[in-house]
């Protein structure tokens, strides 16, 4: 990722947005679809549909729906931009009366006093682009501005998300190189709303592969509101040292912790590698990871599909440089398998300019809605990334035992996840005992493998690991899930190392390397293997295993002979 690292301060421009915000935080609307306007292109046949879809959904009134005639495209020029979605856009709101501007004169810092509108009023907080509507905006390099002599080249860009750009639309004079400093960053209030909406606008996108994903993507939100986001959390790190990068790896650890406090069962990964596709990633409801040019790992399985309502993301320059595909960059094929929410960049963000993705999950785990949470972590706007999903979108809108009741209500199988977080929260809490209560006496009446191997877990955790295989060899019996199969008989591998029994452990390696498809995704397990194999005395197994692996893996070339230049 070129120039990620570098310093935000060096790009931003103070001039832009500068007036100061002030008052208090308002109270959640009872109605959030009346702040919301949707965006259509009414040369796509498939976008109007899905707008009245969406408005219907969530009570967004039927005179604020939107339509422009735009490129069928993703990309589009920055003229494009401006005469066929700027323009129509800011006609339609302030036609609509929903945004009020009176003339005024402004000081420009390089200009001096200037007559120019500002806007006054707004009685909306967010803008929705349907699927149809163009993406990016490419560089234009017929626009000149007035910048600094010592404005760095990275800071004369004009390339832009078309949502980011459209983030700036009530206020006037914004220069379009370089972002602009978003004065909605790390601002906790309790909603975006007045005064802060009469100066830039939340803005995202309802888009994806295709219609039927967008569709999904709208139902799955609502349920999840209902019942509450309920699986497995994945964190995928760098364990990167370099100090221009290793940020990225604090926001994602940050997020394990957030995820970990709230009762998730998480796993996190800080090698270098990012998971392989045959990484036992099972009802993944929350996914982050970095730094793939292109979807990898378990998101290539056929089989594979995030829970409902899950929220992914993957850190990368040009993850969302298009979102209508399956199988290229991050935020498309994300969506495809199942994601209701993810977010990418169009173009290179830069690392410190992209979404601060553990303040967004602060957010978001707060109650928040998606975009809110997603604007909350950008730290500019008129930038490059595009937030992707239903913007109201609360997946954390009821408690847990509200989530419970409901779950419980309508008999819904996800309760076995809800009890979950329920169990681990009591033992953080200090309450062991009661954790492994709930834990056997949910599993029981549930008939749940999810809460039976929380408490194979739980017995491990403690030591009691000959407890702990009887569970784990009894869910065995009755998993036939492959990849729930490989972690369950990895579990069963390792208890039996720490229970200094190497022969069944050794016997329960053997029988994951034999369950993972790809024999190069098996090496961690090959090398436990052949270390036990040396521990019992299996010197021709031991010889074996080190065969496999040297093929697998071959052994760097010997050095050189001494005075051998090549």
């Amino acid at each position: 990722m070129t120039g990620f690292g570098r310093s935000p301060e060096a790009l931003l421009r103070a001039a832009a947005l500068a007036l100061l915000v002030c008052g208090t935080p308002t109270v959640r609307a009872d109605e959030p679809g009346k702040r919301v306007v949707l965006v259509y292109n009414a040369a796509d046949p498939d976008s109007r549909p899905l707008a009245d879809y969406y408005a219907l959904k969530r009570g967004v009134p039927t005179n604020q729906i939107c339509g422009i005639h735009a490129p069928v495209a993703e990309t589009i020029s920055r003229t494009e931009y401006n005469e066929t979605i700027r323009d129509p856009v800011w006609q339609f709101l302030t036609r609509q009366g929903l945004i009020e501007q009176e003339p005024r004169t402004v000081v420009d810092p390089v200009l001096g006093p200037v007559p120019s509108l500002v806007t006054v009023g707004s009685k909306i907080s967010c803008l929705v682009l349907l699927y149809g509507v163009p993406l990016r905006i490419n560089s234009d390099t017929n626009i000149v501005e007035n910048l600094p002599a010592d404005t760095r080249p990275e800071a004369r860009r004009n390339e832009a998300s078309v949502e980011s750009e459209l983030a700036t639309l009530p206020t006037t004079g914004v220069p379009l190189s370089g972002p602009v400093r978003n004065l909605f960053f790390k601002d906790f209030s309790e909603e975006f709303g007045p005064p802060l909406n009469r100066q830039m606008l939340l803005v995202g996108r309802l888009d994806g592969p295709d219609p039927q994903t967008v569709r999904r993507m709208i139902d799955d939100a609502l349920k999840a509101e209902r019942y509450g986001l309920h699986g497995r959390a994945y964190f995928d790190l760098r364990g990167i040292q370099d100090k221009a990068y290793k940020q990225g790896d604090d926001w994602m650890r940050a997020s394990y912790r957030l995820f970990r406090d709230a009762g998730y069962e998480c796993d996190l990964d800080d090698t270098e590698a990012v998971f392989d596709q045959d990484y036992p990633m099972t009802d993944a409801a929350i996914y982050v990871g970095w730094y793939a040019g292109n979807v990898t790992g378990p998101f290539l399985r056929p089989d594979f599909r995030f829970k409902t309502g899950a929220v992914a993301y993957h850190l990368h320059s040009f993850s969302g440089q298009s979102v209508r595909t399956r199988t290229a960059d991050w935020v498309g094929p994300l969506l495809a398998k199942g994601a209701a929410a993810t977010m990418g960049n169009v173009f290179e963000p830069y690392l410190t300019l992209s979404p601060r993705i553990d303040i967004f999950f602060e957010r978001l785990l707060d109650g928040a809605q998606f975009l809110e949470a997603g604007y909350c972590s950008e730290p500019v706007l008129s930038w490059q990334t595009t937030f992707v999903g239903d913007p109201l979108y609360r997946p954390f809108a009821v408690s847990l035992d509200k989530q419970i009741e409901r779950l419980k209500a309508d008999q819904d199988p996800d309760l076995e996840w809800a009890y979950l977080r329920k169990v681990n929260l009591l033992r953080a809490e200090g309450g062991a005992d009661e954790a492994e209560d709930l834990c056997r006496t949910k599993a029981k009446a549930l008939s749940s493998v999810v809460l039976e191997e929380k408490l194979g877990d739980l017995l491990r955790t403690d030591g009691r690991n000959k407890e702990a295989i009887t569970v784990y060899t009894r869910l065995l019996e009755h998993t036939t899930e492959l990849y729930h199969k490989i972690r369950i008989t990895s579990h069963l591998a390792g208890t039996y190392e720490s229970d200094k029994q190497p022969k069944l452990a050794l016997a329960y390696y053997e029988q994951v390397i034999s369950l993972i498809p790809d024999p190069k995704n098996a090496i961690e397990y090959y090398r436990k293997a052949r270390g036990l194999a040396i521990a019992v005395g299996d010197d021709a197994k031991a010889k074996t295993l080190q065969m496999k692996i040297d093929e697998l893996v071959p052994p760097p070339p010997p050095p050189p002979e001494p005075g051998n230049k090549k």
